[in-house]
């Protein structure tokens, strides 16, 4: 297993969650593996994306067996709701809801990623892998050929070390660096023209207490679990917050704008431009007008989708957010660490084995890029547009789960071995219900257009309580919501054709101008 003539057979380049999972990974089945892990922080700081999807929560409790460390350090998740208005002085009590009306069937979390990933690396430490952090990785020479990598790498105490390596696991994250030193990597600012604002606040008044339920009795109806351990989505035109509940009492709250619709209100700082956001929508209000932000704890990001053209070559593959990420909707990035380092860590073994691992590398280039490809048309693509509408949403909400719990969901945990070396919607199957999801999301982005065109965009925003009486679940339950997700999406197609076109412009809902 070992590599003659080289210091170690993988170097791992980011101690974060796709780094340590894979050197935990191949090391727990491989203890004679030498493997160095290099990362660059002291500590790691919180991330984007707290809240799992039940793919990653399968990766987790069931690939890597976190379940003990999830279940006492980090909060269980009981789905996703969304909230509409149509002003920002409506009543809590009159808002639309859209989400589950009963807890999760299948485990999902709400991370503190700082927490986890310190976890994690440690476990990656306990099984054998080498730790160098903090350091900083000067220069990469990767071999084109059998001979070994070359890395200079510089310790923050200490001489410059130069090591070579049989493999290189790039899972640097955002800084994507492979990718971007390869000339593989591509943002998608013209499609996809996202930004996000987000930090931690405290004093946060959550829909739970005696307070909330006292000032909207109307918050004891309807919901037989917790809300405050979904992760709450408050949703306009163009924009969307996350509210995520974390273990030491904190709240994760931030927005992500897509720049061709909106923009956030003016302020002095990134803090101050958030907390004025939240107080448009009644919700935001009642959560945090008298919420504390950690200011020094606050991040800005531009451009959040970008994805590799390749993620795999001459013994190197990159894993997670080093070869790509698409938007925190759905809590979908770690899905495709999950599946990245799975297919990675495969992909080593087998050649560290003396294997002929070529078409494997192939088919990690191929299936790559059509697979994000596919779940950003059929998930993301001008979906901004109508994000403001409860109708629209609700009808995303249940086909886009439903065929999510279909999909991905029913594979992971029907076919483990399989499934996890394979990227997401692979197959006939696959490309079928790619096909179909891109299919209602066009025609959901043009429903959007025409309702703000009729002046009818977000007439359903409050009034209605829309919650399945099903909690997903990969079987029949998920089929059935599908089918009444297709019902919804037609009566849309019905009552915006039906709705009179105003001999007028009509007035549109408030929003802020496009940014420029």
């Amino acid at each position: 297993m070992t590599s003659p003539g080289t210091d170690y057979d993988v170097v791992i380049m980011g101690g974060a969650f796709s780094g340590a999972s894979a050197g935990m990974m191949l090391k727990r089945e491989h203890p004679d593996m030498r493997i160095l892990i290099v990362e660059r922080t002291v500590q790691f700081d919180r991330k984007v994306g707290e809240s799992t999807s039940e793919v990653a929560a399968c990766f987790l409790t069931r690939v890597l067996h976190q379940g003990g460390h999830l279940s006492a350090h980090h909060y269980q998740k009981h789905g996703l709701r969304m909230w509409f208005c149509k002003t920002s002085d409506d009543n809590v009590g009159d808002l639309t809801e859209v989400g589950p009306r009963y807890q999760s069937r299948l485990p999902t979390f709400q991370l503190d990623r700082a927490i986890l990933d310190e976890h994690l690396l440690k476990e990656a430490c306990d099984f054998g892998c080498e730790l160098l952090r903090p350091a900083t990785i000067k220069s990469i020479a990767l071999s084109e050929d059998e001979s070994p990598h070359t890395l200079e790498i510089a310790p923050q105490e200490g001489q410059l070390r130069t090591v070579t390596t049989r493999w290189l696991i790039d899972a640097s994250g955002k800084a994507a660096v492979l990718a971007k030193k390869l000339g593989f990597h591509h943002t998608m600012e013209e499609l996809h023209p996202t930004s996000s604002i987000w930090c931690r606040m405290r004093n946060v008044n959550g829909l739970d207490t005696f307070k909330s339920r006292k000032m909207h009795p109307r918050l004891m109806e309807n919901v037989k679990q917790l809300r405050t351990t979904a992760t709450n989505h408050l949703m306009g035109h163009g924009w969307w917050c996350w509210i995520i509940p974390l273990s030491d009492g904190s709240f994760s709250v931030g927005v992500t704008w897509d720049r061709r619709f909106y923009t956030l209100p003016a302020g002095p700082s990134l803090v101050a431009r958030l907390q004025a956001h939240l107080m448009t929508h009644p919700i935001g209000r009642l959560m945090f007008e008298n919420a504390v932000p950690d200011a020094d704890d606050t991040f800005y990001y531009k451009n959040l989708a970008y994805r590799s053209d390749r993620i795999a070559g001459n013994r190197w593959v990159m894993v997670g957010d080093a070869a790509g990420f698409m938007d925190p909707l759905y809590s979908h990035g770690l899905d495709f660490a999950g599946y990245t380092v799975s297919a990675a860590t495969d992909l080593v073994e087998k050649n560290l084995m003396g294997e002929n691992t070529q078409e494997i590398t192939d088919y990690l280039n191929k299936a790559y890029p059509r697979s994000w490809s596919l779940w950003f048309n059929a998930l993301y693509k001008d979906k901004y547009s109508y994000m403001g509408d409860a109708e629209l949403i609700n009808a995303t909400f249940l086909l886009d789960l439903s065929a999510y719990f279909l999909g991905p969901v029913r594979g992971v945990y029907s076919n483990p071995d399989a499934e996890w070396k394979l990227m997401p919607y692979e197959g006939a199957a696959g490309a079928f219900f790619g096909r179909f999801m891109a299919f209602y999301n066009r025609r959901l982005v043009h429903l959007g257009q025409e309702r703000r065109r009729k002046g009818i965009y977000g007439a359903k925003n409050n009034g209605h309580v829309w919650m399945p009486h099903m909690s997903l679940s990969p079987d029949n339950t998920a089929a059935r919501l599908l089918w009444a997700g297709i019902k919804v999406w037609l009566k849309a197609e019905i009552t915006t054709w039906l709705a009179p076109t105003p001999s007028t412009a009509p007035v549109m809902m408030a929003e802020k101008p496009a940014e420029a």
